[in-house]
């Protein structure tokens, strides 16, 4: 331990090449089980986030893509800091189990056509040694240790390719583009020099919360509301940064599988599955596959929360400025999220799955004095309720002027060829 202690601070201090970064993740790989596919004819493709706040986007992408004829073996993990975990929010589903064994994850993906679980302890072992010193030798914050870390284990599942999204702002561990194209050049590259070929990130922007709900049962419910699809678009009005990169990465997906096709066309076909619902029955398949209590959780989902968080409080925040909402601090939100119990400061510890916000308003939204901004959910007994409350209130800024037109929430792709700034494709 000592001599790879000083071996982690010497990688911090210095750097790796990126020949090294990859071999590296190469021998984490190697430390245990990698996944053989037997079934060679059917291409596989998996996706990885760096975190945010309300990034709710892999429960909703692995459906989706699946009943478009791909297979997603995705391996994911649980929230620690502001940034919420998708295993958490699949587990607030009574039943729901994310635990399988290799073998029955490879089964339930040919099977079903997706699969959401965690890591085990099987694959890569040695990350889990090396994140262990990482935390206790200040050495977490590593680009080639970062990279290390994440691409071991999408490399030990084997897909066919990889898509990421890289997010940056004050929501993302990463602040600023630059920082966050570091990282995706370097996840790219290495993901290009093991196998996963192609492997593209997108660079996301995280300054809001993503969606209208934070909070591990609320963002499997406005899941479940996209999957069933919509008609009318003001349905989904506070969920269309969330279909943005969900389209989009899963256009990408598609455009993996078939690089004949033009990303534009890939992403209006997954719109165009995701608006009429064609993904819900596959999504209802997994959620069966996977343990889950269908009836309960999905076919009563609107009144599932209602009838099961018996000890939860909810009170409403309201507006006490008149104006426009200039900003809904990310970070902050996901700190006071963990605060009423929907995440985990230390690795381990259990969370609320009813605890949580759900949003009624989003950046650039008109408000009067009164009009709900968010619903807050937690415990009856939680300490602290009024703090969190404040808390919440100072993440919102109201303006007396309207608010410019937010940017686009993808800015950049980076692939093997380098970086470049991004249109995002009209979709309807």
């Amino acid at each position: 331990d000592y001599q790879m202690a000083a071996w982690l601070m010497a990688v911090c201090c210095q750097g790796l090449s990126a020949r090294e970064t990859a071999t590296l993740t190469r021998c984490m790989v190697e430390s245990g089980e990698q996944l053989v596919w037997k079934d060679k004819t059917t291409y596989r493709v998996d996706k990885h986030s760096t975190g945010g706040v309300g990034d709710k986007i892999s429960i909703v992408l692995a459906p989706l893509v699946a009943s478009l004829g791909l297979q997603v073996p995705m391996m994911a993990g649980r929230g620690l800091g502001h940034t919420g975990g998708t295993i958490d929010k699949l587990e607030s589903i009574p039943g729901f189990r994310t635990d399988w064994s290799v073998a029955d994850f490879q089964r339930i993906c040919q099977e079903t056509g997706c699969i959401i679980n965690t890591t085990g302890p099987t694959l890569c072992p040695a990350d889990a040694k090396l994140y262990a010193l990482r935390d206790v030798t200040g050495t977490v914050w590593s680009i080639p240790l970062i990279t290390g870390s994440i691409m071991s284990k999408k490399i030990a599942e084997r897909p066919d390719s990889l898509v990421l999204d890289v997010k940056y702002g004050v929501g993302a561990f990463s602040p600023s583009r630059e920082a966050a194209q570091e990282l995706a050049e370097s996840l790219v590259a290495t993901g290009e020099a093991n196998g996963l070929t192609p492997t593209t990130a997108f660079l996301t922007r995280m300054e809001q919360p993503i969606g209208w709900a934070v909070g591990n049962w609320l963002e499997v419910h406005e899941c479940i509301q996209l999957l069933k699809g919509w008609q009318k678009d003001e349905d989904i009005r506070k969920s269309r940064d969330l279909i943005d990169l969900i389209v989009h990465q899963a256009g990408q997906m598609l455009r993996h599988q078939d690089p004949k096709q033009c990303l534009a066309d890939c992403v209006q076909k997954a719109y165009t599955q995701l608006k009429s619902g064609g993904a819900y029955a596959k999504w209802v398949e997994m959620v069966q596959a996977q343990g889950g209590d269908v009836e309960a959780a999905v076919d009563n989902c609107d009144t599932f929360m209602a009838t099961h968080a018996t000890n939860t409080a909810t009170f409403e925040l309201k507006a006490r400025n008149s104006g426009f909402v200039a900003d809904i601090n990310a970070m902050v939100i996901g700190l006071v999220g963990v605060d009423l119990g929907a995440g985990r400061k230390q690795a381990g510890t259990s969370v609320d799955p009813w605890a949580g916000m759900s949003f009624s308003v989003k950046m650039g939204d008109r408000v009067e004095v009164g009009d709900v901004l968010v619903t807050v959910f937690h415990d009856k007994n939680l300490v602290g309720a009024l703090e969190c409350y404040e808390r919440i209130y100072e993440a919102f800024e109201i303006s007396s002027e309207p608010v410019a037109e937010l940017p686009p929430i993808i800015t950049h792709m980076v692939t093997k060829d380098g970086c470049q700034e991004m249109n995002m494709v009209p979709y309807s």
